[in-house]
């Protein structure tokens, strides 16, 4: 059946032109389509009359008659209309076979009544007494959806990819059972389930930025909570309640990468006169009663390590293992000395940094080499403002965390109950955050004088869906249903002109420069060769793609109009350093300084000479450095197609070509293999995303 829009439209109007209501309130199913399938041996003795309903996946017509996959969610069932035997009934919607044919399009819901039936296949089929429409799909479903690649489509049309993908479904089933097994294990053992504050006067319970909003009705701001109520759970445990849990969510303003996002479900218990250790042991036991009930299994393989949680749960020394993995006894040694290592590994930190935040730093670095699972314990005081000291060493707490395949799957401790010390390090907290750590934790006062009241001991934990994701083995942005985007490209830019750029700094794209037109113009005044031009053009539409396309995988502070800058201006030096490739970009650098084209433009631009040697650091570079040279090779792979168009290459031919070292010698293949290590991509999804840039800007 035709499947464009024009012609769904055109039959929408004709159901309604017949008087009949295309998408009727009330359904007269009598029963779902996974019961029907159960009961259908006692169904087809008695020959019962039943009524379901469905959306139509799959349509196939035969002369007079016609077979239908019709699927409600819980199950699909095959039906079957004979053009000699399907009733005019009014309640109905006075609906023939053939009103069927002619109405009726793949994606389309509809309420079948009839008798069941086997065909001579053995396959259980409803034979169709009447029929009418509950609703009439006018976007078709088209079977390019299957198997896509394209994880900002799937992420941005989820409903599509939900519908049309099985398995990712299941694991939606899965992740329901993961945290309801959670509920119910928590239940067993006598806690409690409650329900704190979502906004907040005072964010607490974590190391992070909270987001902020403004409440109208008291007009403050507040802010979301950064952690499941550990604050307030252990105000329960002042007021006399001994076991409490949440599962909720909780939000941090932070970057999205394939282990966090910014507002995820996360779960966290407080048990009064328990401590890390009885922590430890009811932890190891939840999580694999977890594991079993969710995915009937307690051995995974997870970042190519191979996991078995059946085992006895270990547990490891903070210090003793940096100083195992690096060489150095962050205990003992001085701010500067952690630094220096840190620079040694050429992991970034920030100069206010305190000596808690670059050991942490240290310990992430070795994290990544644990298989787990293994408790890390005795994690210092310094990097864990609410956990209690250990009794043994007064410069270390009593805190557990999971780790399992290189990463922190929870985070637990024996609560810090004393309102003396837990005053002084909120202080400290607010001292780092004073000096420009916006992580830091806030001096909550309030909470202070709670447990001033006393508070027994304590022991909390928390688990987010990160351990979900780890155990199916995705990314946790992959197990969320309807992961956060940016808003469509197009309509940001319709914004832009609609507001003609009056406030760039909330649209977060910082002042470049120079503008479009008067880099156009530059060019021109360097450049007299057109299809080196072309070049330049290709450039910009391929780095704004490469920058729209990182900017939809969450990558913070993407600048997509510095990105399409860069690549315009990359080679405006060329016919000036053409004789001389050293000083190529050298030049350029000059010209746009004289212009003063924004510094992180100009470097990327120099530093795309390979000739230098110059590593490239930020996106922005590595994307210039390795994926513009691959815009030469799209340009000859159009030049040999029978019409000489870029619109006639497709991703084969262009690996078929890169592969050929004779074709295009004078293409880098070398550095435009890089984009596996730079830039996560792998070369055709780096081809494919030129292509489509260069055949959108027409060059």
């Amino acid at each position: 059946m035709a499947q464009s829009l024009n012609v769904r439209i055109e039959r929408l109007k004709k159901i309604k032109t017949r008087g009949i209501n295309p998408y009727p309130a009330t359904s007269n199913r009598t029963c779902e389509i996974s019961k029907a399938i159960a009961d259908f041996d006692q169904l087809l003795e008695s020959q019962t009359d039943l009524t379901i309903a469905g959306r139509i996946i799959s349509l196939r017509s035969h002369g007079g008659s016609t077979f239908v996959d019709l699927d409600d969610g819980s199950a699909k069932i095959q039906i079957y209309l004979k053009k000699d035997e399907i009733n005019k009934t009014q309640n109905l919607g006075n609906l023939s076979y053939d009103d069927f044919l002619n109405l009726i399009d793949i994606g389309d819901f509809i309420e079948v009544a009839g008798s069941v039936f086997l065909t001579k296949k053995g396959e259980k089929t409803l034979k169709i007494k009447s029929w009418r429409i509950l609703t009439k799909a006018i976007q078709s479903i088209p079977s390019k959806w299957y198997g896509i690649k394209d994880q900002e489509t799937r992420y941005r049309k989820r409903y599509l990819d939900l519908l049309l993908n099985p398995e990712l479904k299941e694991m939606f089933k899965r992740k329901s059972r993961f945290w309801n097994s959670m509920r119910q294990f928590l239940l067993s053992k006598g806690f409690l389930e409650v329900y704190t504050p979502v906004l907040e006067n005072t964010t607490g319970g974590a190391d992070a930025k909270p987001f902020v909003t403004h409440h109208n009705a008291l007009d403050i701001d507040v802010y979301l909570r950064i952690s499941m109520g550990e604050l307030w759970q252990k105000r329960l445990m002042v007021a006399g309640f001994p076991k409490t849990f949440e599962i909720g969510r909780q939000f941090r303003n932070e970057g999205i990468d394939p282990e966090h996002l910014q507002d995820y479900m996360q779960m966290e218990y407080y048990w009064a006169y328990a401590d890390f250790n009885q922590g430890m042991e009811l932890t190891e036991e939840l999580i694999k009663h977890v594991a079993q009930e969710t995915f009937g299994a307690l051995k995974f393989h997870i970042n190519e390590m191979d996991i078995d949680l059946e085992q006895k749960w270990g547990r490891i020394d903070f210090n003793n293992e940096i100083k195992k993995q690096m060489q150095i006894n962050v205990k003992k040694a001085s701010i500067a000395e952690i630094k220096a290592k840190l620079d040694k590994l050429k992991i970034d930190y920030e100069a206010t940094a305190d000596k808690g935040r670059l050991m942490d730093l240290l310990w992430k670095q070795c994290r990544k080499n644990i298989v787990g699972p293994i408790y890390l314990i005795n994690v210092p005081v310094a990097v864990s403002p609410l956990a209690k000291r250990s009794e043994k060493d007064p410069e270390a707490t009593q805190r557990f965390q999971l780790i399992l395949a290189g990463s922190e799957l929870c985070n637990g401790y024996s609560e810090l109950n004393d309102p003396l010390d837990q005053r002084e390090r909120f202080l400290e907290q607010a001292h780092l955050r004073e000096a420009g750590d916006e992580e830091a934790q806030m001096n909550d006062e309030d909470f202070v004088e709670a447990i001033e009241y006393g508070m027994p001991p304590v022991c909390g934990l928390g688990i987010s869906e990160r351990l979900f994701s780890f155990l199916e083995g995705k990314s946790i942005r992959e197990c969320v249903m309807f992961p956060l985007l940016r808003p469509m490209l197009q309509e940001k830019r319709n914004t832009v002109q609609v507001k003609q750029v009056k406030d760039l700094k909330k649209l977060n794209i910082k002042n470049i420069g120079i503008t479009r037109e008067e880099a156009l113009n530059l060019l021109k005044e360097h450049i007299k060769n057109q299809n080196l031009i072309k070049h330049h053009l290709a450039a910009e539409a391929q780095m704004r793609a490469l920058a729209e396309y990182f900017a939809s995988k969450g990558e913070q502070n993407i600048d997509i109009e510095a990105w399409a800058m860069t690549g315009l201006l990359h080679d405006i030096d060329w016919e000036q350093a053409e004789s001389t490739p050293e000083k190529h970009s050298l030049i350029a650098e000059e010209i746009l300084n004289k212009k003063s084209v924004r510094s992180d433009i100009v470097k990327a631009i120099k530093i795309h000479n390979h000739l230098h040697g110059l590593e490239p650091q930020t996106s922005l570079e590595k994307a210039l450095y390795c994926a513009e040279e691959l815009t030469g090779l799209l340009v000859a792979v159009a030049l040999v197609q029978p019409d000489k168009k870029l619109a006639s290459v497709d991703v084969k031919s262009v690996v078929n070509k890169f592969k050929d070292k004779s074709f295009a010698r004078r293409v880098n293949r070398q550095i435009i293999l890089k984009c596996k290590e730079y830039l996560g991509l792998e070369l055709p999804e780096l081809i494919e995303i030129t292509i489509k840039s260069m055949q959108r800007a027409a060059i």
